[in-house]
C-alpha cells in the first residue's frame, strides 16, 4: 500500500498539479509569480547558502535528468570502474554543497528579521529540500554506486509511469531512505505552484535585455530634505 502511494498515486497526483495549476496562476495573476527579495533585510547567509545550493542542486538535479534520458551512454560510462568513482565522488560532493546550501538557508530563515517574511510555503518547501539533500547525502555515503542502481530500477519506473503502465517492481524492494527521496521529489513538485519558488520554472529571457537597476542608500540628511522638497511641492 505505501509502495502505491509514493510510487503510482503521488507521482501522478504532482504532475497532474504541476501541469494544471502553475500554468493557471501565471495567467490569472503575475504578481505573485515572483519571489520576495529579501536581499536588503539579510545577505551575508544568503550568499553562502544560496551559492552552494544553487550549483549542488542544479548540477546533481542535470545528472538525474542525463542518466533518464540516455541510460545506455551512460551505462556505457558507468562501464569504467575508474569512471564510476570520479563520477560518484563528485555527485557526492556536489549533494555535501546542497546540504551545506540548505542548512545555511534554513538557519536564515529562521533567524533575523528574514522570520518576519518567511511564509508557510517557505518552511515546507526548505524543509523538502532539506530532506532530499539529507536522504541523497545518505545514499552517497551508505548506498554507493547509486549511479549504477538507479539505471536499473528508477529510470525503468519512471519509464513505465510515461507509458502509464506503472511498474513499481523495480523500486519496490529498495531502502526506505530511496523512498523517503522519491517521495520528497514528488512533493516538491507538488507543493510548488502554490508557492512563490515557482518563479524557477518561468525563463526571464526578457530580463536579459533590461536595463540594470541602481539602488542607493540615502542618509538621514538626504531623507530630511526630500521629505521637505515633497512637502513644498
Amino acid at each position: 500500500m505505501l509502495d502505491t502511494l509514493i510510487f503510482v498515486v503521488l507521482p501522478y497526483a504532482a504532475i497532474a498539479l504541476a501541469l494544471f495549476v502553475t500554468p493557471y496562476r501565471y495567467f490569472k495573476n503575475r504578481l505573485d509569480w515572483s519571489a520576495f527579495s529579501t536581499q536588503f533585510l539579510e545577505r551575508r547567509k544568503l550568499y553562502w547558502g544560496s551559492i552552494p545550493w544553487h550549483y549542488g542542486v542544479v548540477i546533481v538535479l542535470a545528472g538525474h535528468l542525463i542518466g533518464f534520458l540516455f541510460p545506455s551512454a551512460v551505462q556505457s560510462a558507468l562501464s569504467n570502474f575508474s569512471m564510476l568513482i570520479v563520477l560518484e565522488s563528485i555527485a557526492l560532493a556536489l549533494g555535501l554543497l546542497a546540504l551545506v546550501g540548505s542548512v545555511i538557508l534554513l538557519i536564515r530563515r529562521a533567524s533575523g528579521i528574514v522570520r518576519a517574511v518567511t511564509s508557510y510555503s517557505d518552511w515546507i518547501v526548505l524543509l523538502l529540500v532539506l530532506n532530499q539533500a539529507i536522504t541523497g547525502v545518505y545514499m552517497g555515503v551508505f548506498a554507493r554506486w547509486g549511479m549504477e542502481w538507479y539505471l536499473y530500477t528508477a529510470v525503468p519506473w519512471l519509464y513505465s509511469l510515461l507509458t502509464l503502465n506503472p511498474q513499481i517492481g523495480y523500486v519496490s524492494e529498495l531502502p526506505l531512505v530511496f523512498k523517503l527521496h522519491v517521495a520528497g521529489a514528488f512533493l516538491i513538485l507538488a507543493v510548488l505552484p502554490f508557492t512563490k519558488f515557482v518563479h524557477f520554472l518561468f525563463l526571464p529571457l526578457d530580463f536579459l535585455k533590461d536595463p540594470p537597476l541602481l539602488y542607493r542608500w540615502a542618509s538621514r540628511k538626504e531623507k530630511k530634505v526630500a521629505i521637505e522638497e515633497t512637502k513644498r511641492s
